[in-house]
C-alpha cells in the first residue's frame, strides 16, 4: 500500500502553512499529491445560524455569498504563494503521479460532512492540533478521527525538517492502535529509525513490543522495542511524551481514543493528554 494522497482541509480565515510545510516534507519521501481543499458554509447553512437574529434577504444572500468567494481567493491566493516559495507545482488533477504537487478545491457546506467524504478517498488528512479560539481545528479532528476512516496526521506548534526521521510508536495492543498500524505501513518503511514504546501498564503482559517489532520486521520495517516504566503521580500520556522527547522524537505514532471520548473527557486519557499538549506531529487512528 502506497500513501500518495494527502488531504489538507482548510477554511475561512485559516492559516494552511504549518500543515502545508508537513504535507510538502512527507510527500517528497512518499511521491505524494497534497490536495488542499477549502471548506466554507453555503449561504442556507449561515442563514440557518442567522434566522432568529436578522431578516433575511436577497441582499444579505449575495453578501454571504461574496464573503465566500473573498474567502477562498484569499485562500488560494496563500496557498498558490506557498507553492511558489517552495517550488511545488500547482496543478490541476492531471499531473504527473511520480511527483509532489498541490491542487485546490473548494466545497460547500458543513465540515463534517464534507471532511468525511473527502478524507474517505485520500490516504492521510492532516490537521491542525485543536485551538479552542478556531472551532474549525477541533471539528477538522474529530470528524478525522470518526468519521473518515483513514489516519490522521495532527500537526503542533513544530514541524521537524523530517517527519519521519525518528518515528516512536506508542503501542499498547488496542484495535486503534492495530489499525493504525496497518494502515501506516508504507509511511513507517520510509522512517529512517522506529521505535515502540511499550508502556507498563495492567495490559503489560498481553501486547508485548517485541511482538509488534517482529511484524514490523516481515514489512521491512527495523523497529527498536523500549519499555517505558510509569511511576505514580505521572501519567501514561505524559510519560509516552516524555520519552517521545528523550527520545528525540520527529512524530509520535499511537491508536486514538481507546477508551471512550466521554470517559476521556471526564477522567483524562493518553489520546486527551497528545490532543491537549504534544508539540510534534501526532499520527492516530481510531
Amino acid at each position: 500500500m502506497y500513501l500518495r494522497c494527502l488531504l489538507v482541509p482548510t477554511g475561512p480565515g485559516i492559516d494552511a502553512t504549518r500543515r502545508l510545510d508537513a504535507a510538502l516534507r512527507l510527500g517528497r519521501r512518499l511521491h505524494a499529491h497534497i490536495g488542499v481543499a477549502f471548506m466554507a458554509p453555503g449561504p442556507e447553512h449561515v442563514l440557518a445560524g442567522m434566522a432568529s437574529l436578522a431578516p433575511v434577504d436577497g441582499t444579505t444572500i449575495e453578501a454571504i455569498e461574496q464573503g465566500v468567494r473573498e474567502a477562498a481567493a484569499d485562500g488560494k491566493a496563500a496557498v498558490q504563494a506557498w507553492c511558489e516559495r517552495e517550488g511545488v507545482p500547482f496543478a490541476s488533477a492531471n499531473g504527473r503521479l511520480d511527483t509532489t504537487f498541490a491542487t485546490w478545491t473548494e466545497l460547500s457546506g458543513e465540515v463534517e460532512p464534507l471532511l468525511t467524504l473527502a478524507g474517505r478517498v485520500n490516504d492521510l488528512v492532516i490537521v491542525d492540533r485543536p485551538d479552542p479560539k478556531v472551532p474549525f481545528t477541533g471539528r477538522a479532528l474529530d470528524t478525522a478521527l470518526f468519521s473518515v476512516g483513514r489516519p490522521t496526521l495532527m500537526i503542533g506548534d513544530t514541524v521537524p525538517y523530517d517527519l519521519l526521521d525518528h518515528v516512536v510508536i506508542a503501542w499498547n495492543g488496542s484495535l486503534e492502535a492495530t489499525r493504525l498500524i496497518g494502515q501506516s505501513i508504507a509511511l513507517l518503511h520510509e522512517a529512517t529509525r522506529v521505535t515502540v514504546v511499550h508502556a507498563r501498564t495492567e495490559r503489560f503482559d498481553e501486547t508485548r513490543a517485541a511482538d509488534l517489532c517482529g511484524y514490523l520486521q516481515w514489512h521491512g520495517v527495523v523497529a527498536e522495542a523500549v519499555t517505558l516504566p510509569v511511576h505514580d503521580g505521572i501519567s501514561v500520556g505524559e510519560a509516552i511524551l516524555a520519552e517521545a522527547k528523550r527520545q528525540g522524537a520527529s512524530m509520535l505514532a499511537l491508536g486514538a481514543y481507546t477508551h471512550s471520548r466521554v470517559r476521556e473527557f471526564l477522567l483524562g486519557g493518553v489520546t486527551r493528554h497528545m490532543v491537549e499538549h504534544a508539540r510534534i506531529p501526532v499520527l492516530m487512528a481510531h
